[in-house]
């Protein structure tokens, strides 16, 4: 009965089952001893046949629902089986984070920059109403024009006063585009560049300690009106002409320093003098700017100098772009504290400059063309004859070239589409960084074929110069500040002679503005001999 009991276990054992009445019918309890035999008997043969008894039908919780490892071994488990889980980082998601991040920062920066320009403008308004005729002080916060204003600026009745709360609200109102300057009003005519009825010979009365600066560049032309500590009071751009050759280049050139100008209160050949940052071999004695490739039309050697000062109406001193705007890191930006420095401006075109002992080094004049360093024989074909350069891969000229011969073998971009819908005749630098953070695969292949030869010909003039520090600049070197220069930074390492002691690389500090600061740096000595009094 026992055993059967044991080995069926659905059919539990009772109490009855295991004492059974005796059959006569015999009252008497089973001695001590019988007992005591009759459990041990029991407990022996349940530990002997019986499996383990069943799981509980409710098992406590710590044992089976907690999610908690309880043990080491189970803990490791745990751990090995998360490490295995884990999903790796994606380098597209946080690239296209940093970008994002890029872009509010510029954004918020414009924004400053809009606010302050507007609140300066309303400033000397309010000093045009006042001023009474008296010399004119110079304000870097608040730049002053002479008593009378040009006719194509009048003074509106309702301006408020300077740094009033009304022109502090002003000031921080968002205006209609925030991508186009504050222009005045009406401007539909420029007035006369040149004193109305006076001669280039003489030198005219200047009204303040203003000079000017134009930065010239294969896409744009920027120009900027400066105070005696090189501050940028007023700023210009317009595109460059892309056809025409140099007469419409320095047509352009003047009208935008014009409008700069203007917006400063005063005109252009009122300027004690003006600086120009100009592509190619530039003669700083004469003005002549030769091999300028990145410029319509620009063939053999031009007097641009000349020029400029004809339509300008003051003096005028040219020098190479990218070593003017080395210049200007070197004693306003980036570069202060370092006695050697070499200048990477990616743009247009790939420029250099260097600076050794505290001293420009121009060589003959082309000095510092590091766009033009080898860095695959036989590789990418260059816009000046010259294939395999650093420019021929990542010049923006270059760049888009390359781009139109994938779209004609049937490659899909959004770069071009980009292009026409903000109304663009090139592929600017703003254009470009769209198209990145929209995901355009073109334009990725594009800039990582131009940031991997940046990598390789910046580690080479390293290795060459042994500079104390790298300056990078230029559209494309600023628009990817946060992007794509850590990722140049990043690849020279496998180039670099020195690695154990490189120099320091740094992105330039005078952003968009350095070219007209640097180019304002030729021109420096006319405030010492400036002995005109003012207006």
């Amino acid at each position: 009965m026992l055993r059967r009991n044991v080995e069926e276990p659905e059919e539990p054992v009772s109490e009855t089952e295991t004492a059974a009445p005796d059959p006569a019918g015999t009252t008497d309890p089973p001695s001590p001893v019988a007992e005591e035999q009759s459990e041990t008997t029991e407990a022996s043969a349940e530990t002997e046949a019986s499996p383990p008894p069943p799981p509980p039908p409710e098992p406590g919780p710590v044992a089976h629902h907690s999610p908690e490892p309880q043990t080491a071994a189970e803990r490791l488990t745990a751990q090995q089986q998360s490490i295995h889980d884990e999903p790796l980082p994606d380098p597209k998601a946080a690239m296209k984070e940093r970008r994002e991040a890029s872009r509010l920062q510029r954004k918020a920066d414009k924004e400053k920059r809009k606010a302050d320009k507007k609140a300066a403008k309303e400033a000397r308004k309010a000093r045009r109403k006042g001023d009474q005729g008296g010399p004119m002080e110079l304000d870097p916060l608040a730049p002053t024009s002479p008593a009378s204003a040009p006719p194509s600026t009048p003074t509106p009745e309702s301006a408020p006063p300077a740094f009033s709360p009304t022109a502090a609200t002003a000031a921080a109102a968002p205006a209609e585009d925030p991508a186009e300057p504050v222009t005045p009003e009406p401007p539909v005519e420029l007035p006369p560049v040149s004193p109305p009825g006076g001669s280039h010979g003489r030198a005219p009365r200047r009204t303040a300690a203003l000079i000017g600066g134009i930065d010239l560049g294969g896409t744009k032309i920027a120009a900027a009106v400066l105070d005696s500590d090189h501050k940028v009071v007023s700023y210009r751009r317009r595109p460059t002409p892309d056809r025409g050759g140099p007469a419409d280049v320095v047509r352009a050139m003047a009208t935008t320093m014009q409008e700069a100008a203007m917006d400063a209160g005063t005109e252009a050949h009122r300027l004690l003098a003006v600086g120009v940052g100009s592509p190619g071999s530039v003669n700083g004695e004469t003005g002549a700017v030769s091999g300028a490739g990145n410029l319509p039309d620009w063939d053999g050697t031009f007097q641009l100098g000349m020029a400029l000062r004809e339509e300008l109406g003051t003096d005028v001193k040219v020098g190479n772009d990218v070593q003017v705007g080395t210049r200007g890191e070197y004693e306003l930006g980036a570069g202060v504290g370092f006695s050697s420095l070499l200048g990477v401006f990616w743009g247009t075109g790939v420029g250099g400059g260097i600076i050794i002992n505290g001293e420009p080094w121009l060589g003959r004049g082309r000095a510092g063309e590091i766009g033009h360093t080898l860095v695959r024989r036989g590789g990418a074909k260059g816009l000046n004859g010259l294939n395999g350069t650093v420019e021929a891969y990542a010049g923006r000229k270059a760049m888009e070239e390359k781009a139109l011969r994938e779209v004609r073998k049937g490659r899909k971009t959004k770069l071009f589409k980009l292009m026409r819908k903000h109304d663009k005749t090139h592929l600017t630098s703003a254009i470009w960084q769209r198209a990145l953070e929209d995901g355009d695969e073109l334009a990725e292949d594009l800039l990582n074929r131009a940031v991997g030869a940046l990598s390789a010909g910046i580690a080479s003039a390293v290795n060459l110069l042994d500079p104390e520090a790298v300056v990078i600049g230029g559209g494309l070197g600023v628009r990817f500040a946060d992007t794509l220069v850590p990722e140049i930074i990043t690849g020279m390492d496998q180039y670099l002679l020195n690695k154990d002691n490189p120099p320091a690389i740094k992105v330039a500090a005078l952003g968009d503005e350095g070219g007209v600061i640097g180019a304002s740096l030729l021109v420096k000595d006319a405030f010492e001999v400036n002995q005109a009094p003012s207006a």
